[in-house]
């Protein structure tokens, strides 16, 4: 596949990205399905002890007309970690899914190509903890079209003896140096 093509076929993934279909809501207290929404700014601590401040996010509010609660469901707590994130100036799970689904792969094959851990990758997509700094910077280099495509390539070509050859010294395992393994030991010092 050449370059062109690689494209291409990204531009043609983007487009057919699916759609996210909304569940009906229920009360988590008596199961109502009245719930209303509110949008209000929440005001949230991040961070522990005396570095810990105050962010703030605008959130939808559920409250239920049956029973009268009123809660923070998945929605907000997903706003919430965007806020931390635009805070510490990083990429948030939803671009960094974005990141991965433009270049129409699995997060398993993202991984292998891009170095990343899989494990990694699912917790900051899911929003489970943040990427620190570098590896921010380098998730915003993969979004490239062209960083990808390049290494997809290296990925792709496989690790020869001569291209290990041209990078690593070469040892050449005989009965020569055999011989003088066994005769080194390490002695104790007296």
């Amino acid at each position: 596949m050449d370059r062109r093509d690689f494209i291409t076929q990204q531009q043609t993934t983007t487009k057919e990205r699916m759609r996210v279909v909304q569940l009906e809501r229920s009360c988590p207290v008596c199961e109502g399905k009245e719930i209303t929404t509110t949008w209000t700014i929440h005001t949230f601590e991040f961070g522990a002890g005396e570095s810990s401040l105050e962010l703030q996010a605008r959130v939808p509010v559920r409250r239920c007309n049956a029973c009268e609660f009123e809660y923070l469901d998945e929605e907000s707590e997903r706003l919430k970690q965007n806020a931390v994130c635009d805070h510490l100036g990083v990429l948030t799970p939803d671009e960094i899914r974005r990141i991965r689904e433009d270049h129409g792969m699995t997060r398993a094959s993202f991984a292998q190509v891009s170095g990343l851990g899989e494990a990694s990758l699912n917790r900051w997509e899911n929003g489970l903890s943040i990427q620190n700094l570098a590896n921010d910077r380098y998730l915003r280099l993969l979004a490239h079209t062209d960083t990808m495509f390049r290494l997809r390539q290296m990925t792709a070509a496989p690790l020869t003896k001569t291209t290990l050859a041209g990078r690593f010294r070469v040892v050449e395992i005989n009965e020569e140096l055999r011989m003088d393994q066994a005769a080194f030991r390490l002695r104790p010092v007296a």
